[in-house]
């Protein structure tokens, strides 16, 4: 499971409890301005064991039209709020909407980054309810889908309710009665999130944990 958008304070903690209730591990793709003006949210999620990565700085819908100068620095901005609050310099990137285009491409492989996309989405960036998100990805993820969900409000965004909030247990709980066993995307994917962690320590790591299907 993974959330976009935040750190914001009246999703994220809410979100982090529910994850915290159903011993959950997520990976959260933050917006560089909101993890500025949070710290205390970033360093939580850090502490509660979820991954963090790197979802621009300013989350401009018209990013995807701009150059390597544009993204190099995106990137690095938002890198830098993590590894202050964390010591965690991140290595996972999901583009604002998910757009990509080569230059954005060539600006990863300049930094060592990998591109993360999803695989089902909730569509949650939208005013949407909690029955709408359960029906979209309840019945239908199956092992090895990445969810994308939001935990927050980029700067440029609609104003969300707590219907992403009030999903997460009746997804948990659906996942669990047909067999799958959320694990954390790093052990998912088998690509270490952070500079300076071998990618050995997270095949070990994922060995440990319950399989994505059982």
């Amino acid at each position: 499971m993974t959330f976009d958008d935040g750190p914001t304070p009246h999703h994220t903690p809410a979100i982090l409890d529910a994850l915290a209730a159903l011993d959950v591990r997520a990976a959260f793709f933050v917006v560089g301005q909101n993890a500025r003006r949070y710290p205390d949210l970033l360093r939580r999620i850090d502490a509660e064991g979820h991954i963090i990565g790197n979802h621009s700085f300013h989350h401009h819908h018209l990013g995807v039209m701009r150059g390597v100068r544009y993204w190099r620095d995106q990137l690095a901005r938002t890198d830098e709020v993590i590894a202050r609050e964390t010591g965690k310099h991140p290595l996972y990137f999901r583009p604002p909407m998910g757009f990509k285009n080569p230059l954005l491409a060539r600006t990863l492989r300049q930094g060592c980054h990998h591109l993360i996309t999803w695989t089902r989405r909730g569509l949650d960036g939208l005013p949407t309810t909690e029955a709408r998100i359960a029906r979209r990805l309840g019945g239908k993820t199956r092992p090895g889908d990445i969810v994308a969900l939001h935990d927050g409000i980029e700067p440029y965004g609609f104003r969300r309710d707590d219907a992403t909030v009030r999903a997460i247990p009746t997804l948990i709980r659906a996942y669990r009665d047909r067999g799958i066993s959320p694990v954390r995307l790093d052990q998912l994917i088998r690509l270490a999130p952070y500079f300076g962690l071998s990618s050995n320590l997270i095949a070990s790591e994922a060995a440990t944990q319950a399989p994505v299907s059982r």
